[in-house]
């Protein structure tokens, strides 16, 4: 296992808890649930990150076989973790939806959350660079799951908006779409990964 994947891993480690705080800023300021919910999102993106840096270091001490075992084993984890998280988004969307909260919008929180769309896309292009060199089923789930963000993230950044402009809890459906979508990919990715690590 080359020292390539640990770095990919490391750098999405920092700039995913970066961005997590970035979000928990604005989310909590705001009283935006999508945005929160987007922020939780990037906490458990870090979480994913340092399970793939432990399991590309023990990687490195066993056989090929082993190996894609151990990536195997990772990136089912990393699912279940994505999977929980889009449970949990659910969850407070249709709590949202029967308890709404008054949102606090402004033209500054509208900007730093369009930024980390940008720092997202560019963290899945650098995904894609590292796995170029030395392809992961690891770093392919990372690549996955930071392109869905960018779509998640417009998705809050949308509630964020529309919040202002109806009389409806936008926010709450926007969470239960964002929810929805990150549940349905890492249920697909969970059973991909549990049929590899049961037939292999």
């Amino acid at each position: 296992m080359k020292n390539i994947h640990i770095k990919a891993v490391v750098i999405g480690a920092v700039l995913n808890i970066l961005l997590f705080f970035v979000k928990l800023y604005v989310g909590i300021s705001s009283n935006s649930l999508s945005v929160y919910c987007d922020a939780i999102n990037n906490l458990g993106d870090t979480f994913a990150c340092l399970i793939a840096l432990l399991g590309f270091v023990i990687a490195k001490k066993t056989g090929e076989k082993k190996q894609l075992k151990i990536q195997s084993l990772c990136t089912f984890v990393i699912s279940m973790i994505i999977f929980v998280t889009g449970a949990y988004f659910v969850y407070n969307g249709l709590e949202r939806l029967m308890y709404p909260l008054q949102i606090s919008y402004s033209n500054q929180y509208a900007i730093i959350i369009t930024v980390t769309v940008f720092v997202k896309i560019l963290m899945g292009f650098m995904y894609m660079a590292f796995n170029k060199k030395k392809p992961s089923p690891v770093i392919k789930a990372l690549i996955t799951d930071s392109f869905l963000d960018c779509a998640i993230t417009v998705f809050a950044l949308m509630g964020l908006f529309l919040i202002t402009r109806v009389k409806f809890a936008a926010d709450g459906i926007f969470a239960i779409v964002i929810g929805t979508a990150i549940t349905v990919e890492a249920f697909k990715s969970i059973i991909e990964q549990a049929k590899f690590l049961v037939n292999d």
